[in-house]
């Protein structure tokens, strides 16, 4: 006669309340240009490449019937190289090393408390000094423009709750301690090979978010809102810059079709910065900046993936930027002018056990960049805290593609 089973050991129960997934991609980028990158210190043709390793594992799973535990570990290794005559540089390096823990409480019907902590360790390389400063290039052309920073330590708390079936609202509070790291600084901002030694202290961030989604077996979608409010960046130990408070919306919907039609994603956000406070012409403290040096900025992707088979999905993609004003970047201290970016391409997933997804990815990008035009021979830099002088730009044309190839794994 058969036998009843042994009841599980806890070492079994264990097992079965965690899942692991670990991920990681090659991702190859190359990009030609009329000009290299910055585009305002020379006039030469510009090209460049970039290799980027990402590698991210996470657990998750019920340490109780009441509490679910997620763990996350993301870091990487990039090298960068532009060979434009006169900006060539190369550095390759690890990037920071970015944890994540995040609890939450099961045991209210319809509601879910949770509390987060997010953390920064510095294990890339946030000073570029002599000519690794030139590999830091368009970040909308390669992925990586930025190799490090300091310590970031940043708890959350939020909840979400269930308005219906299908319809859940999530809130969220977060506030981020940014630590001081070194870095190189271009005194008059336009050209990269005037350095000196700097130590940055960036403003911490304070961060409000709010998530309506929806799901159901045809369709998901989602909006987010989110409010953010930084502290003073000094410099040296001397204010520097308080970044305006920033607005970002964004919104994702998701459609299964019947069949092998399978399904069709969009995304889009938009965002917007209210005037920074800076040491505007050397000013014994900060003013609010007399026009708004922030840009707003408007992106929109779409893929459609068809299924083949039971375990092969490939199809098309494509996305838009438009960034309407000259800015920079306030956390790589780099210029970000005001442009368009397209970019086309496919993509395709490919099971190739039930815990192993193999996925491979190319895109075209062309982008073209705005004019500009120094006000009397100078333009005004954050960085220097002044006028600088300047030199007029034309509109500068690049393109790009990139190519990845990786794999999820779960267990």
């Amino acid at each position: 006669m058969p036998t009843k089973a042994p009841p599980a050991t806890p070492a079994g129960v264990v097992a079965q309340n965690w899942n692991v997934q670990f991920a990681s991609e090659a991702r190859y980028y190359s990009w030609t240009s009329n000009r290299g990158s910055p585009t305002n210190f020379n006039t030469a043709p510009g090209s460049g490449s970039q290799w980027y390793v990402p590698v991210a594992l996470q657990v998750t799973g019920k340490p109780s019937d009441v509490v679910k535990a997620q763990f996350l570990v993301r870091s990487g290794w990039v090298r960068s190289e532009q060979t434009t005559a006169g900006l060539s540089g190369t550095v390759a390096t690890i990037t920071d090393t970015v944890m994540s823990g995040t609890l939450t409480y099961l045991a209210i019907n319809g509601v879910q408390p949770f509390v987060s902590m997010n953390v920064n360790a510095p294990t890339g390389k946030s000073a570029l000094f002599g000519s690794q400063a030139n590999a830091r290039m368009d970040g909308d052309l390669v992925e990586v423009g930025s190799f490090g920073e300091g310590w970031n330590l940043g708890p959350s708390a939020g909840l979400s709750i269930s308005l219906t079936e299908s319809v859940m609202l999530t809130a969220s509070v977060g506030y981020t301690w940014r630590g001081r790291f070194d870095r190189e600084r271009s005194s008059a901002e336009l050209n990269p090979t005037i350095q000196t030694a700097t130590s940055l202290d960036p403003g911490d961030v304070l961060t409000g978010t709010l998530t309506l989604g929806y799901q159901d077996r045809e369709l998901t979608w989602s909006v987010t809102g989110t409010v953010s409010e930084e502290t003073t960046t000094t410099e040296n130990g001397v204010d520097l810059y308080r970044a305006g408070r920033r607005y970002v919306a964004s919104a994702t919907v998701a459609r299964n079709w019947p069949g092998r039609w399978g399904q069709t994603t969009v995304n889009g956000s938009y965002a917007h910065s209210n005037r920074n406070e800076v040491l505007f012409l050397n000013a014994p403290a900060l003013v609010t900046e007399p026009f708004n040096t922030n840009s707003d900025l408007f992106r929109v992707g779409v893929q459609h993936l068809f299924l083949i088979d039971d375990t092969l999905a490939l199809g098309p993609m494509a996305s838009y930027l438009h960034r309407n004003n000259n800015s920079y970047n306030a956390e790589t201290l780099q210029f970000v002018p005001a442009k368009e970016r397209w970019s086309v391409g496919g993509l395709a997933r490919k099971a190739l056990t039930q815990n192993v997804t193999f996925n491979v990815r190319g895109e075209y990008i062309w982008t073209d960049e705005d004019a500009r035009l120094a006000t009397n021979g100078t333009v005004f830099s954050v960085l220097a805290n002044s006028l600088v002088p300047g030199s007029a730009v034309p509109v500068v044309s690049s393109q790009g593609w990139m190519v990845s190839a990786g794999l999820n794994v779960s267990h």
